[in-house]
């Protein structure tokens, strides 16, 4: 999901687990801080198990089946979640430490150096790649339009004239931006778009599509389909600091590793294989 750094109340319990677009907590993961940045220097090397230091990895735990947080167990789960777990020991670190920071603070707490590295389906763009260095790509993804069952919007063009919930400066808003006529209704996350669209507020939203197939499945009485394919590709990296070339070296071989072993196809076919 492209969305630019500095950017769920109304979800009840069970959309907030299906979309699993929440808070906090993380399965397998050494203790990390609560909402916001992590405390102290969050540089790799502060918290530590035995000699390996915890890669500190800032997400913002509101994107499933990405990175979201467990009603039932407080924990974070999602495919980044157990991707730079298996990343973080990969490249020589005893795990990942993750820190769930709002949107808008993600790249901010990278550059204190609060953490070291960013998961958060975030998209590689040319405009954040001025500002840190991203991994190779781990996910390749689009922008898909989900509306209620009988809706007449069926391509980007039957956008115009309606009411377009999105995600405020995330690939959604800029592709419903391309659509001339539409009226675009920004929220501060994609829960509260999917929302809008439950409560009639919207005529329709444009969000990640795996985000979208995962709701769809999860919630198949909520009346939500998908209006078409995606209509745009974006691949999601882990963003690092630019001076930090060692690490960018070190989470590139542990992504090249997690692909030739076969442990990257398992963690997509756990979420991914019957999400549509």
């Amino acid at each position: 999901m492209i969305r630019r750094p500095r950017r769920l109340r109304l979800l009840a319990t069970a959309l907030l687990a299906s979309v699993a677009l929440a808070l906090a907590g993380c399965g397998g993961q050494a203790p990390a801080s609560g909402n916001g940045a992590a405390a102290g220097s969050g540089s790799s090397s502060g918290a530590s198990s035995g000699s390996k230091p915890y890669l500190q990895v800032g997400t913002e735990a509101a994107y499933a089946p990405f990175e979201s947080v467990d009603p039932a167990s407080g924990k974070y789960v999602g495919f980044d979640m157990d991707l730079i777990q298996a990343v973080a020991k990969a490249a020589g670190f005893a795990g990942a430490q993750v820190h769930n920071i709002k949107w808008d603070g993600l790249i901010p707490a990278l550059d204190d150096h609060e953490v070291d590295a960013v998961i958060s389906a975030m998209t590689i763009t040319d405009d954040r790649a001025k500002s840190v260095t991203f991994s190779d790509p781990y996910f390749t993804a689009g922008q898909v339009i989900g509306v209620k069952k009988g809706s007449p919007i069926k391509t980007p063009q039957d956008l115009a004239g309606k009411k377009v919930g999105v995600q405020a400066d995330t690939t959604g808003d800029y592709a419903a931006q391309k659509v001339k006529g539409t009226t675009i209704v920004r929220y501060p996350q994609t829960p509260d778009a999917i929302n809008a669209l439950l409560n009639g507020d919207v005529d329709a939203v444009v969000i990640d599509a795996p985000v979208l197939y995962n709701f769809i499945k999860e919630n198949p009485n909520r009346g939500v389909v998908a209006a078409g394919q995606p209509f745009t590709v974006e691949y999601y990296g882990i963003a690092m600091r630019k001076d930090d070339t060692e690490l960018v070296r070190k989470i590139n071989q542990a992504l090249a590793k997690l692909k030739a072993d076969g442990t990257y196809q398992k963690l997509y076919d756990q979420y991914f294989s019957s999400s549509k």
